[in-house]
């Protein structure tokens, strides 16, 4: 009877509902999870289809801190001076205005069913053209450049394309680093010098996040959080990929590799046609605006053919063709929603605008663009919808304040934080100082205090009072001034002769504090000389950028 009971086994009777049971729970896992990616997947295709503008984060990078004069190394007086309210003023010399209200409401709308939205409904992608090819080889001297800049601005909300062209030429300061360098260069310092574009696309991304960050100064603070990077040959591939373009050449020309020539007249470009006109030099008016303005206008025909024969489609496959030469921070989604909603936009809708100016020589064969400032400002304006103010410090004006005192100024600024620096490492290693020791460092700090205000204020201020001013552009260009423009240029003349007085007897101070400093902690010696070139000097561009 126990026998009998025993083979009944309930356990296993158990056990075979229970692994139904799980089967089933299986089974059930399987399709909620294939439903939710169906209803997540539905939701991202239906995303890039009809909200593009939703496959962008609304948060944009951190600002690179500007640098500040360094703390001291013990708690002394630190004498500042007062300032008015004049000096203040020129704090942000970029003018970076906040929003308006009706700007910052705008910019918290996000759709419901969304975490991500375009910045008040209008994306900036940065478009930059490397001047190299795959293997590292360039056009200019030893390092690659971005020669080519343009912010592609989609406003979501008005349906509508600006094409942005940046000089490539332009003068301008760099977030977090010191110095003074060309735009197109900027790329390089973002690399430490790096003089190839050989490796991992990743290798080069400080370079092209850092073109952005500068140039977001220059379109008045508005961010432009994604990017897109060609050398020379993913140009010629993508040209060739879509068959080349019918295309009505302005003048003639050779192809990029020298072995063809075009005509001026309607002209059927491949790649390496196209490359060589992009490439043109020799404008008649001999300016780089005429090369950009090409440029533009190339790029706005390959977009309308794409869209004409209905291949706007195949620009993700043609990027993943020529993924060896080409750079981004979108995803491959992103890179879809912009493709299809270029594919509906009406191509009158896409609107090119540059900002240019006077070229000026600085030295040797090197030619700044000095962005004119009005212009700038009605695009911002008009693109925008924002009110910036000129950027005073590079103007051809604040250039030659700089050759006449302001470059030795941040040479003394710099030699003088190196000194600054060794007593604080000598410091923390545990080495004392005398009484007679901390009195020399303070007074050496403080009179580094005072140069560095003058500086970062008197001028700044100068600098503002250049981008407002009617100065002449050219050193020989004749411009008819009217009695109150000319007292104003006057008023400007004797500030830049008290500034730069006031300026020399600062720089005495501190070059003799800082020596009696250096000579009793027996610490390196300053090297108060400027370089014959000043882009060359460290202590004016820690970064060196050939472009020979």
């Amino acid at each position: 009877m126990e026998e009998l009971f025993e083979v009944k086994e309930p356990p296993k009777k158990k056990k075979k509902k229970k692994s139904g049971r799980t089967l089933l729970i299986v089974l059930g896992g399987i399709l909620l999870v294939l439903g939710v990616a169906a209803f997540f997947g539905y939701r991202y295709v239906n995303r890039i289809l009809k909200r593009p503008e939703t496959m962008f984060d609304r948060e944009t990078e951190t600002p690179i801190p500007e640098k500040t004069p360094i703390a001291p190394a013990f708690e002394i007086p630190v004498e500042v001076p007062d300032r008015d309210d004049s000096s203040a003023e020129a704090s942000d010399p970029f003018g970076i205005e906040p929003q308006t209200t009706e700007q910052s409401e705008r910019s918290e709308e996000t759709p419901a069913d969304s975490d991500s939205v375009a910045y008040n409904g209008i994306l900036n992608v940065m478009l930059m053209g490397i001047d190299a090819y795959e293997d590292g080889r360039t056009t200019s001297g030893t390092m690659p450049h971005t020669d080519s800049m343009m912010v592609i601005t989609v406003n979501f909300d008005q349906d509508t394309v600006d094409v942005i062209t940046l000089p490539r030429d332009t003068f301008t300061t760099v977030p977090g680093y010191s110095g003074f360098y060309k735009l197109n260069g900027v790329f390089n310092v973002g690399l430490g010098g790096k003089f190839s574009t050989t490796g991992k696309a990743d290798d080069l991304a400080d370079g092209f996040k850092l073109v952005c960050r500068t140039a977001e100064k220059w379109l008045g603070g508005i961010s432009i959080p994604y990017y897109y990077g060609v050398d020379f040959q993913a140009v010629i591939d993508i040209v060739d990929a879509i068959g080349g373009i019918d295309y009505d050449v302005d003048q003639q020309f050779r192809s990029m590799n020298r072995r063809q020539s075009y005509h001026v007249g309607m002209q059927h470009l491949d790649g390496d046609a196209v490359m060589g006109y992009l490439r043109i030099r020799n404008s008649a008016d001999g300016l780089d605006s005429s090369r950009t303005a090409r440029q533009r206008k190339m790029m706005v025909a390959i977009f309308k053919k794409l869209k004409n024969e209905g291949k706007l489609s195949q620009i993700p496959a043609l990027i993943s063709a020529a993924n060896s030469g080409i750079y981004t921070n979108t995803s491959l989604g992103q890179t879809a929603a912009l493709v299809n909603y270029a594919a509906k936009l009406d191509s009158d809708n896409i609107r090119t605008r540059a900002m240019y100016g006077d070229i000026g020589d600085i030295e040797a064969y090197w030619r700044f663009a000095y962005v004119n400032q009005q212009n700038r400002l009605d695009i911002i304006s008009e693109v925008y919808g924002i009110e910036a103010k000129p950027v005073g410090f590079c103007t051809r004006q604040y250039e030659r304040w700089l050759g006449r005192i302001g470059f030795l100024t941040i040479k003394y600024l710099h030699q003088v934080e190196k000194v600054l620096q060794t007593v604080q490492e000598k410091k923390d290693a545990g080495e004392s100082f005398t009484d007679e020791q901390i009195a020399l460092y303070a007074a050496c700090y403080n009179d580094y205090i005072a140069l560095h205000n003058v500086y970062d204020t008197d001028f700044a201020a100068l600098a503002a009072e250049y981008a407002a001013a009617p100065w002449r552009e050219k050193l020989n260009e004749q411009k008819t001034l009217t009695t109150e423009q000319e007292q104003k240029n006057t008023e400007i003349s004797n500030r830049e002769t008290e500034l730069f007085a006031h300026t020399q007897d600062l720089m005495k101070n501190l070059k003799k504090s800082t020596e009696d400093l250096v000579h009793s902690i027996k610490c390196r010696n300053c090297s108060w000389r400027l370089a014959d070139r000043w882009y060359e000097d460290k202590d004016i561009n820690e970064v060196f950028v050939n472009f020979g």
